[in-house]
């Protein structure tokens, strides 16, 4: 008589240790920022396939009717995601069609999937305590603030920003200080980096001590320190460097929890409805702002709105905002200086401003606007499919607080980090640090984007099917 065969356990149960494990390990990787720009490409397929291993976890607990429900938002995101690495821009700054070229944009676009999945899959692995997610993420911001702010610190002191003139040089991935005493660097086989660019990590990790805020100390005594020792890292940082705008977007993101919890505290018998109302008057309002602001950027080279509004007030239009408009026209001209309207390039609007190459070297400005650059790098398509995804995981952001399974203090770090990276990027985007060597690092091809992806899957609440919602 043959003996029966033990029935084979699904992936599912026999791999979610591991699944689990490689999931943390992969973020906690990303947000240290190991491996430089090597490193990172490294990190994108390594998330795409660990993100792609969580599929099977997705679909236990949902079914081809929940995704059928999210497909109106689904394309768009995946041709945002297409667009942010295949672009007029990086196709031409890769070196054309070739192989070479092809393979870095495609990593580029395989990453965002990869770590939103990766965002999304974690939270369906039952093993996963929601806790080790954020520690995670945390813990390798905080070693890299640790590693590199205590080398800033032990070799040229406290407050170095005003000696050192915001430089830095650039080794093995790491960011470090320059003193430069007002002379030139001549001799030195490392490049400049500005004081933006290194403060990124420091600034998330500082927004993440939102989450303290409604998190009881007794209740909860462990996790409370953990959180309050890993987010004061960042805040001690950008202290001693001191660098004010990372402390002033901190200080928005702990408004905003602040603000969130007292009204859930204080809002009576129905909070959330008292919430939504007030949600949907600023919410909409800022549609209307936003789209009114596109419209003016985009016709500015005929109208001079913008310019003439900043002369009123400020009796100059700033550096910043100058190096906007020169992104802006490079994307609607390709570049070409005073060119009549009716010769609008489209493929540089639609796809990326294609630069021109001369001794093999592209010559590069940048705004500090993250959506401009996302214009001027990727194209128009891109822009509005930015701004369709930003509205989106507000909307989505705000379910998530008020209808999310893990506990409210997790969740508002969540969105507290994606609220301080948004708002640092859109103001202080720095997408040319190095100085020397002159290599681009943009803002959309780094490991801060990927973990806003990984944050974006993370907080994602799918749309349920019609038919079960017309039920409950």
């Amino acid at each position: 008589m043959e003996e029966k065969q033990p029935k084979q356990k699904p992936f599912t149960e026999q791999f979610d240790t591991v699944m689990a494990f490689l999931c943390l390990e992969a973020i906690a990787l990303t947000c240290f920022g190991i491996g430089g720009a090597t490193g990172l490409k490294i990190l994108e397929i390594v998330g795409f396939f660990v993100g792609a291993f969580t599929v099977p976890f997705i679909r236990l607990n949902f079914s081809r009717k929940d995704l059928s429900a999210n497909f109106k938002w689904l394309i768009p995101l995946g041709v945002f995601m297409l667009l942010m690495g295949f672009s007029g821009f990086f196709i031409r700054y890769y070196g054309g069609f070739g192989l070479t070229s092809i393979v870095y944009c495609l990593l580029e676009s395989l990453g965002l999937l990869g770590f939103f999945l990766l965002g999304f899959g974690v939270r369906q692995i039952p093993v996963v305590k929601r806790e080790y997610i954020l520690y995670a993420i945390l813990g390798g911001l905080a070693l890299y603030c640790v590693v590199v702010g205590a080398y800033s610190i032990v070799r040229y002191g406290l407050f170095y920003a005003a000696r050192y003139h915001g430089l830095y040089y650039y080794y093995k991935g790491v960011l470090f200080p320059v003193f430069q005493e007002g002379k030139a660097l001549v001799g030195f086989s490392f490049a400049e980096a500005s004081l933006d660019y290194a403060v990124v990590p420091s600034m998330i990790l500082g927004c993440a001590g939102a989450g303290l805020i409604g998190r009881n100390p007794k209740k909860d005594p462990r996790s409370f320190a953990i959180l309050a020792t890993l987010s004061s890292i960042g805040v001690l940082y950008s202290l001693l460097i001191p660098y004010w705008p990372s402390l002033v977007v901190m200080a928005l993101a702990y408004l905003f929890a602040l603000t969130y919890y007292l009204v859930r505290r204080l809002g009576g018998d129905n909070p959330n409805k008292k919430a939504r109302t007030g949600f949907a008057v600023v919410y909409f309002a800022l549609i209307a702002v936003v789209l009114l602001v596109v419209v003016l950027l985009l016709l500015e080279n005929r109208l001079g709105l913008i310019n003439k509004l900043f002369n009123a007030v400020l009796g100059r239009v700033p550096s910043s905002v100058q190096a906007a408009f020169s992104s802006i026209y490079d994307a609607i001209y390709n570049g070409a200086d005073n060119a009549p309207l009716h010769q609008v390039n489209l493929a540089s609007l639609l796809f990326g401003y294609q630069p021109e190459i001369v001794d093999g070297r592209i010559a590069l400005h940048f705004s500090r606007f993250f959506e401009i650059n996302v214009l001027w790098q990727n194209g128009l398509i891109a822009f509005l499919l930015l701004l369709g995804i930003v509205f989106f995981f507000i909307k989505n952001s705000r379910d998530y607080l008020a209808l999310g399974k893990e506990d409210l203090p997790f969740r508002i770090a969540v969105v507290a980090m994606m609220l301080g990276l948004f708002v640092y990027m859109s103001l202080f985007d720095d997408e040319m640090p190095l100085v020397h060597d002159y290599v681009f690092a943009p803002f959309g091809q780094s490991n801060h984007f990927l973990l806003l992806f990984f944050l974006m899957g993370l907080s994602f609440l799918p749309s349920k099917p019609k038919e079960v919602a017309v039920n409950e």
